[in-house]
């Protein structure tokens, strides 16, 4: 879906008339018209037969509000166009996201109804609808998550949490989509660890650092998780061996929208949406990567229950 069907504007479209050049050569041939009209209130004054210091201090004043007035305005319309025209970028971007798994899921779909269809390709297509299945919900949660945070102020509730159960739960639910990818999922996951907080932002957290590690895999996805308690706080770690980010990248990778120079797809909200969350249990999230092509560690920390 292009910009401007979006919004239904042809403002919208990168470059809009007032948020481009087009606006900046008014704004400017106006303020040129302000300046000659100042120039000429001066000749004016200085040709008077009892020039007046006070009616010249007041043409001054009036006209250099005129030009921060136009200058004002032209930075205003210039912000508010490219605000809209990232909101529709976004929009644009999310609904393609939200395609590409729905396509494959319909796909499968229609090739599991054609006849002849042996056992293994059945299991194939069936894995392939579970796994688009389960990317849909990530991303939908994200973007559903992301706006409820925007207008909430309260937005997590602090129940005791056992974060051991339920990062089990999370990393059995990947766990064949992993080995069907011919790659390999190694856990170290520490008996009975509480926090309070929202179990299912805390999920999400949980099932968005698994899927980045899934995702930005360099071939067969070779993940490891670790969970454990450091002294009055948890420390959940996953670690990969994919593509890796360069240091420039790493000191971007909790923007929103943001999602690096790789081709895979995204929203680029996971990674922002999971620090909002953990920061506002009280924790902090951190990543380290080696580089390019050394993958990623993700650490993230919250205070623990018993502490």
């Amino acid at each position: 879906m292009a910009v401007d069907e979006i919004f239904g504007s042809r403002l919208l479209r990168p470059g809009g008339f007032w948020g481009g050049r087009g606006g900046l050569v008014i704004t400017i041939v106006v303020m040129l018209l302000v300046v000659a009209l100042l120039v000429g209130w001066v000749l004016l004054w200085l040709n008077r037969p009892e020039p007046s210091i006070v009616l010249l201090t007041l043409g001054c004043v009036a006209f250099s509000l005129v030009l921060m007035t136009l200058a004002l305005i032209q930075n205003r319309l210039t912000t508010y166009w490219r605000l809209r025209e990232a909101q529709a970028a976004y929009l644009a971007g999310v609904s393609h996201n939200l395609r590409t798994p729905i396509s494959a899921i319909r796909a499968a779909a229609q090739a599991l109804e054609q006849p002849g269809i042996d056992g293994d390709m059945q299991q194939e297509l069936l894995q392939a609808i579970i796994q688009e299945t389960r990317l849909l919900g990530l991303r939908v949660d994200n973007v559903l998550e992301t706006g409820r945070l925007e207008v909430e102020r309260t937005a997590f509730l602090s129940t005791p949490v056992n974060l051991s159960e339920m990062i089990h739960t999370a990393v059995d639910a990947i766990t064949d989509v992993i080995n069907h990818r011919g790659g390999k999922m190694t856990s170290d996951l520490a008996r009975d660890c509480w926090v309070y907080g929202d179990l299912r932002a805390l999920r999400l957290v949980v099932d968005n650092l698994l899927d980045n590690a899934i995702k930005y895999s360099n071939g067969p996805p070779v993940i490891r998780v670790e969970l454990r308690e450091h002294r009055e706080h948890i420390l959940f770690r996953v670690s990969d061996s994919g593509l890796g980010l360069s240091e420039k990248d790493v000191a971007r990778v909790f923007k929103r929208f943001w999602r690096g120079s790789t081709e895979r797809s995204g929203t680029g909200l996971g990674l922002s949406l999971a620090q909002a969350i953990v920061r506002g249990h009280g924790g902090d999230i951190f990543l380290h990567s080696e580089g390019k092509g050394h993958g990623v560690i993700v650490e993230l920390w919250l205070k623990s229950a018993e502490s």
